[in-house]
């Protein structure tokens, strides 16, 4: 268990991914998530890639359902995307990276707290060692 804690992680949609699925990545994640050891959150712009990502996999049924389980949950936080955006905005502006990492980077940068990526994106790491980024990013193998 980790000693330094953020005020908030907010989880990416892989990362989301991942827990809905149980994979092995996100086992000791997803404990601490259970024990509530921490705040953690995600962004609606995360949610609809957990949807639709699932649905390819499954049924918009299923998706939907275990997407409803996240929201519902008093142990994710889902954020608005409203408040997001321009902060959003200026990191695309600057930083080669998808459009929904750079809202939740927004979003942990805005709640002062740290993003959990699901791997090492090339893109992530390149602007990481840019100094592009200099967020406070942790993937989840560092669990």
């Amino acid at each position: 268990m980790r000693s330094k804690r953020s005020a908030i992680s907010v989880l990416d949609a892989e990362v989301l991914i991942a827990l809905a699925l149980g994979e092995p990545s996100a086992a000791e994640l997803s404990k601490e998530i259970i024990h509530q050891h921490g705040h953690y959150a995600c962004t609606e712009i995360a949610l609809c890639e957990l949807s639709y990502i699932l649905c390819r996999n499954s049924s918009w049924k299923q998706a939907w359902n275990k997407t409803q389980s996240i929201i519902q949950s008093s142990a994710v936080m889902t954020l608005s995307s409203q408040p997001l955006w321009v902060e959003a905005a200026q990191i695309k502006c600057g930083v080669p990276i998808s459009l929904p990492d750079c809202f939740s980077i927004a979003a942990a940068r805005i709640f002062n707290g740290k993003v959990i990526f699901a791997r090492r994106e090339k893109e992530i790491v390149d602007a990481i060692e840019m100094k592009k980024l200099e967020d406070q990013i942790e993937f989840l193998e560092q669990y």
